[in-house]
């Protein structure tokens, strides 16, 4: 429509279990995506929330505050975890010269919700948390997300595996939605012999769809 913004939209999903001992697998990757004139972080949420819906879970992880989308109006399930990898950088330098890890500190308790920071290995980040799964069990908390911050890829230790297995999901999904926007502009533009060529490097250095 003229005069209006379109929008790509695309989420990761993640499904995996979680045993007594917090041991995990992932048993499933997929990925839900559209094309449309909306408020993209508005639409990008309704389809999140609408995935719950389609599927029962136990445990629920957000790569962002939960209070942001309660400020919105939304109603967060009760199972659900955010976890924020950017916040106020004094206060992560701050936090960063906290010893011992892997340690947690709860600022705020809410009830119902908690909110602090963690972190789970020397050479790792700190991270901004808001939980309201075991919120009257901190070192239970602790140990849930150590053992999801485990995994020994440089971006992925002391963070949250599933999450940075959506995130991976859904920059692969832009991209490729971005090669598709250069490849018909480049169409006008070039030679055809040209074009050729050029998809053909994108194939070998295994970065075309």
């Amino acid at each position: 429509m003229e005069g209006e913004k379109g929008a790509y939209i695309v989420i990761g999903i993640i499904k995996g279990k979680i045993f007594k001992d917090f041991k995990f697998t992932i048993d499933g990757i997929s990925v839900k995506d559209e094309l449309c004139i909306c408020e993209a972080e508005k639409r990008m949420r309704e389809l999140e929330y609408s995935s719950l819906k389609e599927n029962e879970v136990d445990l629920i992880f957000f790569d962002r505050k939960l209070s942001f989308d309660k400020s919105l109006g939304i109603l967060v399930p009760k199972n659900s975890i955010g976890i924020v990898k950017d916040f106020d950088i004094v206060k992560r330098e701050r936090l960063n010269k906290v010893e011992n890890p892997p340690w947690l500190v709860i600022e705020e308790d809410n009830g119902d919700t908690i909110s602090g920071y963690f972190k789970l290995f020397p050479s790792s980040w700190v991270f901004y948390i808001e939980s309201q799964v075991l919120v009257n069990d901190y070192e239970e908390l602790l140990y849930l997300i150590y053992n999801l911050g485990m995994e020994p890829i440089p971006e992925a230790l002391g963070y949250n595996y599933p999450l940075f297995l959506a995130d991976k999901l859904v920059k692969y999904y832009r991209n490729k939605l971005s090669k598709f926007i250069n490849t018909a502009s480049l169409q006008s533009n070039i030679r055809y012999r040209e074009f050729r060529s050029w998809i053909e490097r994108l194939r070998n250095d295994g970065k075309y769809f």
